[in-house]
């Protein structure tokens, strides 16, 4: 949930070779720090098969879902600027589904615990791909505004329920192996679904004689999340009804055992996404408006950007078992803050192009981690009330305030300023996540003991 970890078309570096490699050798390191495996197996092809059949279609929906949000991450914001609109309206329609969300978010908590994820789920991706055709079709800003609401409504099943449902169709000893290879899939999917955003336009825009950076083209290639939205919601279908814990739960009876802790995990949470909102959701128009790339270029960026935060992912429990949770999501976040600087300063493009790869990559490797270690640290019943908080706050800076304050600022200011709240951001994050929870995990054996 750190912020970056919803944009599936975010950063990636060039590693095209190796994967299969590169992913067994991070399997067998997981297998020997973790006593041989999961069922006594090595590497990750038993990992998975030892998951169970809920978590396996969930994981078969994440492809579709992923190659469904990366499309709508590259075109959907290019797509306004084509309709006439600036960053500072872009901005603000991103922040609409937060609205949704914030509303939401508690009572679809409540209502989870009492009739099971399955059936909310199900309604969500349902209203995903409807509400992407009202926007791929409308123009006019209250249509716009509309179906953007109800995308918010859609998202608020999804990211509310999600994590706790895996919690459900997991055990302690294979979760953080379904976090990881949950994200990995989700940013290995989005490689093709970049791609296609990025080439579609273009393809279209030459046969119709018009720019690849026209209505037309982007309006069509929009459009095609509705398929994959379709194709997400139809293993969803087919999961079995898992029920979570105390299903009296009322929004009278609700109760957090500890305030302080829920303060405790939510605050870095909320700090990162509004930093993620105020660069991540804009690059790619910052990377047409600052260097002049087409569509096709862009989708480049952000399928390599794909790949290699699903690769780097796998890294993310290995990293777990040497460093902890908490200090792992530390150091990747503060090894990030150089490459946003240049980011935000640099009109070098290689240096830019390689900052973006590795910044993201270093952000994205801690995100399973922190969701995992959340949801740990609180009661299982508490699970789907705590993603809904998460979901709130998260809509809230990277879906509300964030785009709506670096949109303003890029209208009068230009890039910069605006990716320099992201820096800031995200050092307060940090120093807040090690502040919090320094002492909450134990040393893991091997590791030198720091002054964290």
């Amino acid at each position: 949930m750190r912020g970056d970890r919803l944009l599936a078309g975010s950063f990636r570096a060039t590693v095209f070779g190796g994967y299969a490699s590169g992913s067994r050798g991070v399997g067998a390191l997981i297998a020997t720090q973790h006593g041989g495996g999961i069922g006594g197996s090595s590497g990750w092809p038993a990992i998975i098969r030892g998951f169970s059949p809920n978590a396996k279609l969930f994981l078969i929906s994440t492809f579709f879902g992923s190659i469904n949000w990366s499309i709508f991450s590259l075109v959907f914001n290019l797509y306004l600027y084509g309709l006439g609109y600036k960053q500072d309206f872009i901005g603000l329609l991103n922040g609409v589904p937060a609205v949704a969300v914030l509303l939401l978010g508690i009572p679809v908590s409540i209502l989870a615990v009492r009739t099971g994820f399955r059936k909310l789920i199900l309604i969500g991706s349902a209203l995903t791909p409807l509400a992407a055709l009202g926007i791929g079709l409308a123009s006019q800003p209250v249509w716009l505004f509309a179906f953007a609401l109800l995308s918010g409504v859609a998202s608020t099943f999804s990211w509310v329920i999600a994590t706790p449902m895996l919690m459900e169709n997991s055990t302690e000893k294979d979760r953080i192996y379904l976090f990881s290879i949950n994200f990995a899939l989700m940013m290995i999917s989005g490689f093709g679904g970049s791609l296609l955003a990025g080439y579609l336009p273009e393809i279209l825009g030459s046969l119709w004689g018009v720019s690849a950076t026209s209505v037309l083209p982007l309006r069509v290639t929009y459009l095609t999340t509705v398929v994959f939205g379709i194709l997400a919601w139809i293993p969803i279908f087919f999961m079995r009804e898992i029920k979570p814990a105390a299903p009296k739960l009322s929004l009278r009876g609700l109760r957090l055992v500890d305030p302080k802790l829920f303060t405790k995990l939510i605050l870095p949470q909320a700090v990162i996404s509004l930093g993620a909102g105020a660069m991540v959701v804009f690059f790619q128009l910052f990377f047409n408006l600052r260097f002049q790339l087409a569509p096709g270029q862009i989708g480049i960026l952000f399928a390599l950007s794909s790949l290699v935060n699903g690769l780097i992912g796998l890294l993310a429990p290995a990293m777990a078992f040497r460093y902890g949770k908490v200090r792992a999501v530390v150091y990747t976040e503060l090894a990030s803050l150089p490459f946003l600087m240049i980011l935000a300063f640099s009109g070098n493009f290689a240096l830019v192009v390689i900052s973006y790869f590795i910044r993201a990559a270093l952000m994205n490797m801690g995100s399973p981690l922190y969701t995992t270690f959340a949801m740990e640290q609180v009661k299982e019943e508490q699970r789907a009330t705590l993603n809904s908080l998460f979901a709130m706050v998260g809509s809230l800076g990277r879906g509300g305030l964030g785009p709506l304050i670096s949109g303003y600022l890029q209208v009068g200011s230009g890039f910069s300023l605006a990716f320099s709240l992201t820096l800031v951001c995200y050092i307060v994050a940090a120093v807040m996540t090690l502040f919090f929870f320094r002492r909450s995990e134990p040393y893991p054996r091997g590791a030198r003991k720091d002054t964290m």
